[in-house]
């Protein structure tokens, strides 16, 4: 049972991998050091304090609400969009200032929390025998993949700047 259980689990481990890699370094980032770049592009720090809570707030209704629309659509397209909305969501953000960048905020935290519980249950389905143990490799490479890229990110921003550490993340 364990060895088909890790059978099941490898089969989808690069792919699931490299998702959640690529979305550590969005989410992460964002999350992490996004009062920072606001102050450093002159936002007061009550700015930037609330548009961190409003994007993350945003975010709750995106695992709220990408969970459920992917029971329905599936988990293909809601990953998708979700994949490739958050990125451009960031970009929109770098171009915005002041109460322009709320709006973006909060499209920014739905698309880029939505993608966790899709992610989650794609893993619990594939090994649907053993879910506690997808459930817990899956944990385990997204806390490290977090830690590695709160890292780099913050190792990015003092070399080049927010702006460029937001842009490549």
């Amino acid at each position: 049972p364990l060895h088909q259980a890790l059978s099941r689990i490898r089969s989808i481990l690069p792919a699931l991998a490299g998702v959640v890699v690529l979305r550590a370094f969005l989410v992460t980032g964002v999350s992490t050091y996004l009062p920072t770049f606001l102050t450093e592009e002159g936002a007061n720090l009550w700015f930037a304090g609330a548009s961190l809570s409003l994007m993350e707030g945003a975010g709750v209704a995106g695992a709220l609400l990408g969970g459920s629309i992917s029971d329905r659509t599936g988990r293909r397209p809601v990953l998708t969009i979700s994949l490739l909305v958050a990125p451009l969501c960031l970009f929109l953000l770098l171009g915005t200032q002041g109460l322009a960048q709320i709006p973006v905020l909060l499209l920014l935290g739905f698309f880029m929390l939505s993608t966790a519980p899709v992610i989650m249950a794609i893993v619990q389905e594939r090994v649907s025998e053993n879910r506690a143990l997808a459930n817990g490799i899956y944990m385990g490479v997204s806390f490290v993949s977090m830690s590695i890229a709160a890292l780099t990110v913050g190792a990015l921003a003092d070399r080049f700047g927010m702006r460029t550490a937001f842009a490549i993340s």
